[in-house]
């Protein structure tokens, strides 16, 4: 029996017998009317759903399968993994999407309904429907045009068509110090291949914008395999500054727990913290910054989390949520955007912060790129009907914990008070930048983190190699949101000064 399978009230098919030639439906309403008030009432009591017919029987001659089984064995590495239904009967089929608009895997209803009694077996389900080889209802004009719904509850309508504008890739920045890589992980058969270009190619730009390298990894070329080899090939070619180098990773894809699928192939959480400890590599960037346009996003930081090099991971989804498409429900605040909801509100959210300049021009000397995103992140769910509708909880990691950063911004300040006492430079700072004192706590975040050879305060009991890693976590860190506190001890005397 197929996982969530459960037999129709009405009568129990009789699977061996002979299946009649595939026909049209002779009395759709007599369908929908089984599927509205018995089938849904039974396994979809509340919520949205879109529920589709397709125009003919189905038979003993036809495969009809999930994309994925469900739950997908841990032995596959490889999607579509097809595991048909014994159909033995002449069947009208009934595919119900009980989340639209959302992005896989998510839960669906598999309806087969016999063409003469009328009795009817479910199968709970995750994925989208493969018959014959083909997906069904998976481009938006089959699955958005309300002519060919069975039946439907649902306030979303067809997203916004347009894939963006192409994107570049490494095209010189400004700062050296960035490099991006973007993953497209669609698949032919998958549904959604506007909605992730859209999302890949607006990520590509707005990084490029930032000032980083961006790279990307298009259709038919993404995978596990390519994610490695790029980052081998960077990091070979050009051998990293392990002081500074930044990698940040995108990846749009569909998901399950605990695995993105990439061009129809496997990478498990694991096996991504993995690659992010770059084994065998003699250079390796010193923060990684992830970005996750998946669903079940929160069920990734905790192996990631496990890699030093970690810094920070953002997510669109939480830890049982599928990630979502463009969702233009009548509440959406934007409702011309494109591509995924998480994405396209933060892309929104970091042009009105670019715009803003929040910390003037030399916030581009260093940390504009992570305090950017970061920022972003904050103010995209103001932006994200998924978020706005109660559909999603975007999740994020941060490696510097609440207590650990105020204390190496104390250490940095003291750090910085005591260079420019014995540099003779403390008043003259102090008054330059008292309008301003997130400009001082920049600059000596910038010259604490990049420098090798840090003059060392005397009598200071400070060391330059903590100071140097105490700048580096609060420069990955919301720093800009303490600037007082930096201020504070930069202009406070100890007692033995």
């Amino acid at each position: 029996m197929r996982n969530g399978m459960v037999l129709g009230v009405i009568a129990l098919l009789v699977w061996g017998a002979v299946g009649a030639a595939s026909s049209p439906i002779a009395d759709v309403d007599a369908v929908r009317r089984l599927v509205e008030t018995e089938i849904l009432p039974t396994y979809h009591a509340d919520g949205d759903y879109i529920a589709f017919l397709l125009s003919r029987s189905v038979g003993p001659n036809d495969v009809l399968s999930p994309y994925a089984p469900t739950p997908i064995p841990d032995d596959v590495d490889r999607l579509p993994h097809l595991t048909p239904y014994g159909i033995a009967s002449s069947c009208w089929f009934v595919w119900v999407d009980l989340v639209p608009g959302a992005r896989y895997a998510h839960e669906t209803l598999f309806v087969l309904i016999d063409t003469e009694t009328l009795a009817y077996i479910v199968s709970r389900e995750m994925w989208w429907p493969v018959l014959n080889g083909r997906s069904l209802w998976t481009t938006p004009d089959t699955y958005w045009d309300s002519q060919t719904w069975l039946t439907a509850s649902t306030a979303s309508s067809a997203p916004t068509s347009t894939s963006g504008i192409p994107c570049e890739e490494e095209r010189p920045g400004s700062d050296y110090f960035d490099w991006a890589l973007v993953v497209n992980g669609w698949a032919p058969g998958e549904p959604g291949e506007e909605g992730f270009a859209a999302d890949v190619n607006g990520m590509c730009g707005a990084l490029s914008d930032l000032g980083m390298r961006v790279s990307i990894l298009p259709v038919g070329e993404a995978g596990p395999e390519a994610i490695e080899s790029f980052m081998e090939r960077l990091f070979t070619e050009r051998p990293l500054y392990s002081c500074c180098d930044r990698l940040y990773i995108y990846i749009a894809s569909h998901a399950s727990p605990g695995s993105l699928w990439i061009g129809g192939q496997r990478l498990s959480s694991s096996e991504l913290a993995r690659m992010m400890a770059f084994p065998g590599q003699t250079y390796v960037p010193s923060r990684v910054y992830v970005l996750l346009e998946t669903g079940y996003g929160a069920s990734f930081i905790t192996d990631l989390s496990g890699q030093g090099n970690v810094f920070r991971v953002w997510t669109a989804s939480g830890l049982d949520e599928p990630s979502w498409s463009d969702v233009d429900t009548p509440d959406d605040p934007n409702p011309e955007d494109a591509g995924g909801e998480w994405t396209s509100s933060f892309l929104e959210a970091l042009a009105a912060i670019l715009s803003e300049d929040p910390l003037g021009g030399q916030a581009a000397e260093f940390g504009r790129e992570y305090m950017s995103l970061n920022m972003a992140y904050g103010r995209s769910s103001a932006a994200n009907a998924s978020v706005l509708e109660g559909q999603s909880t975007p999740s994020a990691y941060r490696r510097v914990g609440a207590e650990s950063l105020l204390e190496s911004i104390r250490y940095v300040a003291r750090w910085a008070r005591l260079y420019h006492i014995q540099a003779g430079t403390l008043n003259e700072v102090i008054a330059k930048h008292a309008v301003s004192p997130c400009m001082a706590f920049l600059w000596f975040l910038h010259f604490t983190a990049r420098h090798d050879a840090l003059p060392v305060p005397p009598s200071s009991g400070l060391n330059a190699r903590e100071a140097k890693q105490h700048a580096k976590d609060v420069a990955n860190s919301d720093w800009w949101l303490y600037c007082d506190l930096f201020w504070e001890v930069l202009t406070t005397p100890d007692d033995e000064q």
